[in-house]
């Protein structure tokens, strides 16, 4: 039997879920990052750095998309348990906070580097990717000092240069 208690928290967790499923699903505007530049001369097609950027960050986007969509089918599923939906629920949770950490830290890389960058984190795992041909150890190790100190807790970072 349905309590008011029951019912006001089954109230306010479907609110929830349904302002987190609209957020996830709302398109973000990604046109001002996204570099689509390609050079074509002759026969042969030039892909500059940051179109190798823009590809890891569709890439990234893609996988994501695809969780999501896996994440929605659990939520929306009525045979699902409500432990099953509630761990999905947090999973969703987790993917936005990756999500919006690593635009954070794409930004502050752009801001206080002047590169154009690639960030995925994956669980403890930050990778660093810079469009740059230059190999900087002094750089690599101040990227590296900057993405730890927007964790509370230790992370394993890498960085490469220019590299897919």
């Amino acid at each position: 039997m349905l309590t008011k208690k029951n019912l006001w928290f089954l109230t306010l967790f479907s609110i929830i879920l349904v302002m987190a499923v609209y957020y996830v699903s709302v398109p973000t505007d990604n046109a001002g990052l996204v570099n689509k530049e390609l050079k074509q001369e002759g026969n042969s097609v030039e892909i500059n750095e940051t179109s190798a950027i823009s590809a890891l960050r569709v890439s990234r986007d893609e996988s994501l998309e695809q969780e999501i969509s896996g994440i929605k089918a659990i939520l929306t599923d009525e045979t699902k348990t409500t432990e099953e939906k509630s761990d999905a629920y947090e999973a969703l949770k987790d993917l936005n906070l990756n999500k919006g950490k690593e635009e954070t830290l794409e930004k502050t890389i752009k801001e206080n580097y002047n590169y154009e960058n690639f960030v995925q984190i994956d669980n403890s795992n930050v990778k660093v990717v810079i469009d740059t041909d230059s190999h900087s150890f002094e750089l690599a190790n101040k990227i590296m000092k900057t993405v730890q100190e927007s964790f509370d807790s230790k992370v394993y970072v890498t960085v490469s240069f220019g590299e897919v």
